[in-house]
């Protein structure tokens, strides 16, 4: 995986600041009718684990679609990393429960789609957009482990007047 968009890049010889687009999308059928369809989904997908992954890496610095303020300042900054204990080495799996239990206050990280199959039944859409660059991404590459956070990612970026995306 990690090959095939560090490829990609250097044979679009794209620079290190060209902004790359990160986008993420998984979805949850149930009932909508119970108004919690959206927590459910966030809860019942890997929405949170994947973008909990790839905000905790300080190689990515992913910054959220709406500016550009890193997505765990957002976090910070909605005051829902307070209750984190420095030091506890499962910062990811908090980050991923905060999520779970808190999607409306991650607005800036996730967004729901609801699709009404009838009056009952149907499914949300759980996304996430984030953006980091080229530069990120190429010097995350050369950890080990380093791009492994954007398996089932979708990245975008533009190029010679149009935009290429990736599945990765």
């Amino acid at each position: 995986m990690s090959v095939t968009i560090i490829d990609t890049i250097n044979n679009f010889n794209v620079d290190d600041d060209t902004t790359v687009t990160l986008r993420y999308e998984d979805r949850h059928e149930g009932w909508h009718s119970t108004g919690e369809l959206e927590d459910e989904a966030v809860r019942e997908t890997s929405t949170a684990e994947a973008v909990a992954a790839l905000i905790t890496n300080k190689t990515l610095q992913v910054r959220t679609s709406f500016g550009d303020e890193t997505a765990i300042d957002c976090l910070r900054d909605t005051g829902l990393l307070e209750e984190y204990e420095r030091g506890n080495f499962e910062f990811e799996e908090f980050i991923t429960e905060t999520i779970q239990e808190n999607p409306w206050d991650c607005d800036s990280l996730i967004e729901f789609e609801i699709v009404q199959y009838d009056h009952k039944r149907g499914r949300c859409d759980v996304t996430s957009q984030l953006k980091t660059t080229v530069g990120n991404i190429r010097e995350a590459s050369k950890s080990m482990y380093g791009l492994n956070v954007l398996g089932g990612w979708t990245a975008s970026f533009s190029h010679s007047g149009g935009t290429f995306s990736t599945e990765l």
